[in-house]
């Protein structure tokens, strides 16, 4: 356990595992729940975009919460604020999992979603307050591993727990993994954050927000990522209806389509390692909007000459997750890089743009079933589309900004 006022030079095995636990709790619900959402409608007798609120409201849970776990944890402490939001996640998997009526189900998983948070959010947070700035760099990097494969395998679990057992089965195996993670965190995370802040600084986090959000080239970079990311909540909000409602297939069956994707996802971010040496990293971002653009009006074309089937609809959805991987990583440092001074803010405001793009996307995906996959490869287009123009914009005024800055400097 920390000494107040004694730096935590690092973390037990057991105490990082137990953090890298919590810090998937979110993404392992939402993926592990994706497939579970046409049985959920069908069980519960509901509307599909009803059903589709168990993950458009819990992304927009997540998006307030992104804001909010910050700076609580800078005034009370990180540890107080994990153990109660991996608490909250219990209770919600429970919750959830008991429900008798479609209302509790859907309270249920906000509160699953806004205890998942507190991990989601504060876990670089605390390897930062461990670490310090160069070496919280290699551990972060074992935790970007763990969130390309929780979400890889995530779907295949769920897939596998509704095919043999049931949908309720998904909610108690959440509980049970964020109760170890929580007995483990409880007995074995000390407090690092060993100067807490006499307030809970609101104003002067608004205050960058604002800031932030008047910035063309952070505005662009944002809502690149944002948009870009919504493509695969896209996918992940019609696939698992079109697969199982519509095509007649299994759960299992979307759960290995889904890691074929995300073994591509792999590919893209690796992709964009290798090449974020040799080329510019606004034009590899342009690259990846494009191409994730032009794929997605492939995929509507084929679709409207070709019979429809899983392949017709799932293809080139793994392609689109090859481009828009290219720009997650670079995008993301560009949005940073736009004021180096306010990153902690410009992350968390990009993380909370990221989840209410997507649960507005989600949710209009769900009010669109039609049976086709064309609702789908609409909303692809519309967001590729626009994370283009987006970035595109605030691309093409970056060389007059710079300018003007160094015009100001030379004066």
């Amino acid at each position: 356990m920390a000494v107040q006022g004694v730096a935590v030079r690092r973390m037990s095995l057991a105490a990082l595992a137990a953090l890298v636990t919590a810090y998937a709790l979110g993404p392992m619900a939402t993926q592990i729940l994706t497939p579970a959402v046409p049985f959920v409608h069908r069980d519960m007798a509901i509307s599909m975009a009803a059903a589709q609120t168990l993950i458009s409201l819990a992304f927009a849970t997540i998006a307030v919460m992104t804001v909010v776990y910050g700076p609580l944890s800078d005034r009370f402490g990180r540890r107080p604020l994990i153990l109660a939001g991996t608490s909250l996640f219990c209770v919600g998997s429970v919750v959830a999992g008991l429900a008798p009526t479609p209302e509790i189900l859907i309270l249920g998983r906000m509160v699953q979603a806004a205890g998942s948070s507190a991990g989601l959010v504060l876990t670089r947070t605390v390897v930062h307050d461990v670490y310090g700035r160069e070496r919280s760099g290699q551990v972060i990097a074992y935790l970007t591993v763990v969130m390309i494969f929780v979400p890889m395998l995530s779907p295949l679990a769920g897939g596998i727990l509704l095919d043999h057992v049931g949908w309720r089965a998904i909610f108690f195996l959440c509980a049970a993994i964020g109760l170890a993670a929580l007995a483990t965190l409880a007995i074995c995370l000390p407090e690092t954050n060993l100067t807490p802040s006499a307030d809970l600084g609101l104003r002067s986090t608004l205050a960058s927000f604002g800031s932030l959000a008047r910035d063309p080239q952070y505005l662009g970079s944002a809502l690149f990522f944002s948009l870009i990311m919504a493509t695969f909540f896209a996918t992940q909000a019609a696939l698992p209806y079109l697969i199982v409602e519509v095509h007649g297939g299994t759960a299992t069956e979307y759960g290995v389509w889904f890691a074929v994707a995300c073994a591509f996802y792999v590919a893209g971010n690796y992709a964009s390692g290798r090449w974020g040496g040799r080329f510019a990293r606004g034009r590899l971002i342009l690259a990846s909007g494009i191409g994730s653009l032009v794929t997605s009006v492939a995929g509507l074309v084929v679709a409207s000459f070709l019979e429809w089937s899983t392949a017709v609809a799932f293809v080139p959805t793994i392609v689109l997750c090859f481009f828009g991987a290219l720009a997650i990583a670079p995008v993301q440092a560009e949005a940073v890089a736009a004021q180096p001074e306010r990153s902690g803010a410009a992350s968390g405001l990009m993380s909370g743009m990221q989840m209410a793009i997507g649960a507005g996307v989600v949710q209009l995906v769900g009010f669109t079933h039609n049976g086709t996959p064309y609702p789908m490869f609409a909303a692809l287009i519309a967001c590729a589309a626009l994370a283009t123009i987006a970035f595109a914009s605030a691309y093409a005024v970056k060389p007059i900004r710079e300018v003007s800055i160094s015009a100001r400097n030379a004066s």
